[in-house]
């Protein structure tokens, strides 16, 4: 299970981590710092994907709910 402040985490870190090596001229650590940032990234829409599939989950059986009270 994901966590989406984990995610922002990774993302925020990364974009220093990017500013930092933009700022010593360290091509690698830019390049890792785009990497953790699209990690992050990754992580959040994971978070907000199993959100959405626990509310359409809810949806679901709260349809099912009122036709059996029909």
């Amino acid at each position: 299970m994901s966590d989406e402040t984990s995610g922002k985490a990774k993302h925020v870190g990364g974009k220093i981590q990017e500013a930092a090596g933009d700022l010593l001229g360290d091509n690698k650590m830019k390049r890792q710092g785009r990497l953790a940032q699209h990690e992050g990234e990754a992580e959040q829409d994971e978070a907000r994907a199993e959100d959405e599939a626990q509310d359409a989950n809810f949806r679901k059986n709260a349809a099912r709910q009122a036709r059996k009270a029909d």
